[in-house]
């Protein structure tokens, strides 16, 4: 008897081990399901911790409305040259790509010189090309002068069509006072705005009206003007060349607002994001915004991870 029963304490002990296997087994694939995932002390926090120059950043999935990352993105400070891509905007609301816009002594008045030249023709589409990818003042006054020509109304009026624009598209941080973000004195910006705000806008552009960035991702090109003298752009940021995937990109800088970054690029394929930095320096402003895109990565590839679950980052 005692063996019989030694027996029987073996055979229940090895059964126990078994549907305890079995058990486990059982429940390990759960570990891995989406609503598991999902659930996890990983998924919890999205943000990454990311030092930045910049007085306020920010960065957004499209894909999914997730903020990967934020830093004082409400705040209201100068966009300088980000202004541009507001200025475009509404501008070719009333021009056509194909539109002659002739070059006047009132167009290079704004500070800097792109090399345009009086009496010099340009097509529309080549002129925002060159002025976005260079972030001339002169380009960019030409063609909101000539827009509001061709809308027969005065110059003013074409700055408060920005800034319904802006309404418009729910930038509540954001005013404009000119066309170029060119500071107006030593005190005052030409424009203001916040992070969102930026994002918001060069996503809006970017989904309604790509052909008015398309330029903005080449590092550097050659245009001919309709008058058929050649210039040489390279791009104020060459940030897209470094993190990759890039689809637009749009830089600033005045005293007053320092230097300032925005991009659309797409860190995995398929999977845009925008990223805007203010308040860096001319220089920081690219260190930033490569520092913010590594971090961008990580958390995206948590993004999906955690909402998709299904899908592998």
């Amino acid at each position: 008897m005692p063996h019989k029963a030694l027996r029987y304490a073996v055979y229940a002990a090895l059964t126990g081990l078994l549907l305890a296997a079995i058990f486990f087994l059982d429940r390990a694939p759960a570990q891995n399901a989406p609503e598991s995932i999902a659930q996890s002390a990983a998924c919890k926090e999205i943000e990454f911790p990311v030092s930045l120059i910049a007085k306020a950043a920010y960065a957004k999935d499209l894909t999914s409305g997730t903020v990967l990352f934020e830093k004082n993105a409400e705040a209201q400070l100068p966009l300088a040259s980000l202004t541009k891509l507001a200025t475009a905007y509404t501008a070719f609301d009333i021009l056509s790509p194909n539109d002659a816009i002739s070059i006047t002594p009132e167009d290079l008045s704004p500070e800097g010189d792109a090399g345009l030249r009086v009496g010099e023709v340009w097509k529309a589409q080549d002129l925002l090309d060159y002025t976005l990818m260079v972030s001339a003042n002169d380009g960019i006054h030409a063609i909101a002068e000539a827009a509001a020509a061709k809308k027969n109304e005065p110059f003013s009026a074409f700055i408060a069509g920005m800034n319904e624009k802006a309404r418009s598209l729910g930038l509540n941080e954001t005013y404009f006072s000119d066309d170029t973000g060119l500071d107006i004195s030593s005190t005052t910006a030409g424009a203001f705005g916040s992070a969102r705000d930026v994002a918001a806008l060069l996503s809006n552009i970017v989904q309604t009206e790509p052909r008015l960035v398309e330029g903005t991702h080449y590092e550097k090109a050659t245009f001919t003007s309709e008058s058929g003298i050649v210039h040489h752009a390279e791009n104020t940021s060459s940030v897209l060349e470094v993190v990759g995937g890039g689809i637009a990109s749009k830089t600033g800088y005045t005293d007053l607002a320092g230097g300032n970054l925005a991009i659309l690029f797409e860190p995995l394929p398929g999977r845009p994001v925008v990223a805007v930095i203010l308040g860096s320096t001319r220089e920081g402003r690219d260190t930033d915004m490569e520092n913010l895109a590594v971090n961008i990565k990580r958390a995206l590839k948590r993004v999906i991870l955690c909402q998709d679950g299904s899908q592998s980052p």
